[in-house]
């Protein structure tokens, strides 16, 4: 080959990986770096003069990680993607006293903290804590958020233990009977036009447009709700966003253990089973755990890890209409022979309907002529006084009170570390293994059409933060989220209320999202980037 072929070839090759790098840096779709929090400020001396060039080091309390930033020709400073946390602001400039405040950076906050500095040093730390919680209006862009902090997560009532019902303490929400979204409309839309993120990425559903897994409350650290304003970089939502940040360890070790019980015998019976003269229907939910962190190399390596399982055990009564013996009887041998393999779990023991009563009900024009019938309509033609239609009560696992029979396994672990002063990484793992009940997704008062149903649903995110000047700021997040939801067909198992087991060929519903982020910022402007 000629060398003017080469450098043609070598032309083109060169040609096709900028391209690639244009559109990965152009093409923008959803979430950024919703996950992290940004501090911003303005250094100032004694006249209200601002102050150049003045160093500014921040320090992640629980970690002892660090960043440093110079101000610009106004004094000001800026710290993008932020792990959320308190940090300890140290700002350094010429003759004048060192100062150190703290602050609280927040899941998806901008934080301000301005500094005044003096020849005199300051004798004590100055704690500012911010976002503690309840409306926050963002005077950039007019956001408007409500922040539910970890003493809220942790102090607060839920039933369940579920953290995606602490959304309706913010405002502008409304419960949603619908069930998709987290279960509130927010901002006067549906509720299926929320967007639901974890740790920055996406944790929806896109079946039915609900939460793609549930993770621990203790494996919660705070969440934002975003209700209105929200930037272009969030995508996807007309309604809101929720933003939920997961715990990270630090360099001190803490853990719990906890054991929730709940039963029948300290609950009342229901209006409808009252009417109907049915008792009060017996469920125990047992929900116990354990979440532990701490480091793993102090100031470097750090973990963190809530595990959670759920055991409900519930029945109740359901009534079910079916053919009665004298119908079946009258049937043809066809009939006959395929009703003949089925046998009803319990026997006729309620209301009997007649022939002559079904036509009254239904009236007789109702009845289609049946082909090759001398009477018309082979049912309406029978004798009037047959039992045709009997009264079952037959018992099904179903939530009385205690939720859905199941058994449920929910895992968050999380890895944190501080690679340089000017890297740091993490990547964060979350499962829900769910297996309800045979007879929780169709029952039948036959046996062997019970069934029940799985998830099998996990989310993956490894995010990394590097400081490229002390001004440029990029942020890099690979995010892997699989939904498996499989409701496998009855295998002639004779009904019970046992947990149903899963098979290879049950999976009837798969979703998987990757998503890669790109972000980028600077103190003299904002580059944004996203794949």
């Amino acid at each position: 080959m000629s060398s003017s072929g080469l450098t043609r070839r070598a032309v083109r090759t060169i040609s096709y990986s900028f391209a690639a790098l244009f559109m990965l840096a152009t093409v923008s779709i959803a979430v950024v770096a919703q996950d992290f929090g940004q501090l911003n400020g303005r250094i100032t001396d004694p006249q209200d003069r601002v102050v150049p060039g003045a160093t500014v080091t921040i320090k992640l309390v629980g970690t002892g990680a660090e960043r440093t930033v110079t101000t610009d020709d106004q004094g000001t400073y800026v710290f993008p993607a932020l792990q959320r946390g308190l940090y300890d602001v140290t700002v350094k400039s010429g003759a004048f006293a060192e100062n150190t405040q703290r602050v609280e950076v927040t899941v998806g906050g901008k934080s301000t903290l301005d500094f005044e500095l003096s020849t005199q040093s300051v004798a004590a730390t100055v704690d500012v804590i911010a976002g503690a919680g309840g409306v926050e209006i963002n005077t950039t862009d007019q956001q408007l958020s409500d922040l539910v902090n970890r003493e809220q997560v942790r102090e607060l009532p839920t039933l369940t233990r579920n953290p995606y019902d602490l959304v309706g303490i913010a405002g502008n929400v409304t419960p949603d009977v619908a069930g998709r979204g987290t279960g509130f409309a927010i901002n006067g839309q549906r509720s299926a036009s929320t967007s639901i993120l974890l740790d920055g990425a996406e944790n929806t559903n896109n079946f039915n447009a609900g939460i793609g897994q549930l993770v621990p409350l203790d494996s919660v650290q705070e969440f934002r709700v975003i209700t209105g304003n929200f930037s272009a970089e969030y995508g996807r939502a007309s309604g809101g966003i929720v933003n939920v940040a997961t715990v990270a360890g630090n360099n001190e070790f803490h853990g719990t253990g906890y054991g929730f019980n709940r039963i029948s015998r300290l609950a009342s019976n229901g209006f409808d089973n009252n009417a109907r003269n049915i008792p009060r229907q017996v469920f125990t939910r047992n929900q116990f755990g354990y979440s532990v962190g701490g480091p793993i190399l102090k100031n470097k390596l750090f973990f963190f890890n809530n595990t959670e399982w759920i055991r409900v055990r519930s029945g109740g009564a359901s009534v079910a209409f079916v053919p009665t013996p004298q119908l079946i009887a009258l049937t043809s041998p066809t009939t006959r022979a395929f009703l003949g393999g089925y046998q009803t779990t319990t026997p006729i023991t309620g209301r009997i309907f007649t022939v002559s009563q079904v036509v009254s009900v239904f009236g007789p024009a109702n009845f289609v002529p049946t082909p090759n019938s001398p009477g018309g309509n082979a049912f309406s033609a029978l004798p009037g006084g047959t039992p045709a239609f009997g009264e079952v009560t037959y018992s099904t696992p179903q939530d009385v009170g205690g939720g859905t029979p199941q058994n449920d396994l929910q895992t968050v672990i999380r890895i944190d570390a501080n690679l340089s002063d000017k890297t740091q990484l993490y990547g964060r793992y979350a499962l829900q293994d769910q297996v309800n009940a045979i007879g929780t997704n169709a029952s039948s008062p036959w046996e062997g059409f019970n069934t029940g149903s799985f998830n099998f649903n996990q989310n993956f995110v490894l995010n990394l933060t590097h400081s490229l000047s002390s001004n440029f700021v990029s942020q890099s997040k690979v995010g892997f989220n699989q939904i498996l939801s499989p409701q496998p067909i009855a295998r002639r198992n004779g009904g019970g209320m046992g947990i149903a087991q899963r098979s290879d060929d049950d999976y009837s519903l798969r979703i998987r999202n990757f998503q890669v982020h790109l972000f980028g910022r600077g103190q003299k402007g904002t580059n944004k980037q996203n794949h």
